[in-house]
């Protein structure tokens, strides 16, 4: 089993919440799934990640990979009843009915980030010349999806930052956070102490939402206010994916100690030119001091 997915940052094993959920999914149930960030949709059959593969078997999407996952008894549902898979099924549709759209509009649509933070991935991890193609191609079908859903606004205005569909798209967006913490309450996850496909689903959009460093901020502080959802995040970070977080911790570590080190060099350096004056003036000085000795002598 493999997993051809977009790869790493910000603390997180992929920066694409498609391609979290189903790692998180494999994690659960205890499935043997390799990660192979490629970075590279265009061999895929979508012409975007993630892409799936076993034994000559190719998925695209997390309900099909987990179904499949579960036909080769890799489950993380197993500890559910009836009723509670009922109730995970509902909140995965409400995750998808609310912050799928909510990400594709902060990444793809919102333009700040998208200028600042989305192109400037995307160019930096895509082989060239992929890099000139596939975002305008994401950006597009972020733009289609939320016009699709919100027609009444976006008929004859615009959909960007300080319009009624941002105001929309983050409304349904907080509305469902708000759902998900006090569903959460004290529990480690969903349903008490055992992670399950719910579980996975949430993880994969929470995770880039809460650690993606978006110029454009405002949904993400949102969630920031509810500490237990952002518990959640870092416990199955740190639980499921450790060498992911231990990883980024120490590039930042080691960021901090350059950044640290040319700071102590600038001011030396300024200290150093703030003295040469000084010393220049002192030595003029003394020289005078001397010349007059002598013309007294």
């Amino acid at each position: 089993m493999e997993l051809e997915c977009w790869g790493e940052d910000w603390g997180i094993t992929s920066v694409d919440p498609e391609c979290l959920k189903i790692l998180a999914f494999a994690k659960f149930s205890g499935a043997p799934l390799v990660q192979k960030s490629t970075n590279n949709p265009f061999w895929s059959p979508k012409g975007n990640l993630p892409v799936f593969r076993h034994n000559g078997i190719v998925l695209t999407d997390f309900l099909a990979v987990a179904k499949h996952l579960k036909s080769c008894n890799y489950s993380a549902d197993y500890n559910l009843t009836n009723k509670q898979i009922s109730e995970a099924g509902a909140f995965i549709n409400l995750m998808e009915e609310s912050l799928k759209p909510a990400l594709q509009y902060i990444t793809w649509v919102d333009t700040k980030n998208h200028i600042n933070l989305t192109r400037v991935w995307f160019g930096k991890h895509l082989p060239f010349p992929y890099g000139l193609f596939y975002p305008n191609r994401y950006e597009k079908a972020a733009v289609r999806l939320i016009e699709s859903l919100y027609p009444q606004f976006s008929e004859f205005g615009e959909i960007g930052n300080d319009t009624e569909v941002e105001t929309a798209v983050y409304k349904a967006a907080q509305e469902c956070l708000t759902l998900l913490s006090n569903r959460l309450a004290d529990s480690h996850y969903l349903f008490g102490m055992s992670a399950s496909s719910v579980d996975a689903v949430m993880y994969g959009y929470l995770a880039p939402l809460l650690k993606a460093p978006y110029p454009n901020n405002t949904l993400q502080n949102y969630l920031k206010n509810c500490s237990n959802l952002v518990r959640f995040v870092v416990r199955i970070s740190q639980n499921y994916f450790p060498k992911v977080v231990k990883s980024f911790d120490e590039r930042g570590h080691q960021e901090q100690k350059s950044e640290q080190g040319s700071t102590e060099g600038r001011q030396e350096a300024e200290e150093r030119e703030a003295e040469w004056p000084n010393q220049t003036r002192n030595k003029v000085e003394i020289k005078q001091n001397k010349n007059q000795e002598q013309g007294r002598k």
